[in-house]
């Protein structure tokens, strides 16, 4: 019965006495693109690990330098 009635609160429509003026508009943007953002930056530091997991293959360690 309580999840009817949260249902039915939810789903109703209500009238929205508010005003979303476009300076906030623009910070939801920029929050969900600054997700994206954030998500893909940690998704590629983290690609290799990510590759090897799902592989099975050892990670490559060599960072670049010439040491021999």
């Amino acid at each position: 019965m309580k999840l009817f009635l949260f249902a039915l609160l939810v789903l109703l429509p209500f009238a929205a006495n508010a005003y979303i003026d476009p300076g906030s508009g623009s910070a939801i943007m920029s929050a969900i693109i600054g997700f994206f953002v954030a998500l893909g930056i940690a998704i590629k530091t983290y690609w290799y690990k990510l590759k090897s997991l799902f592989t099975g293959k050892k990670p490559d360690t060599h960072n670049g330098s010439e040491e021999e």
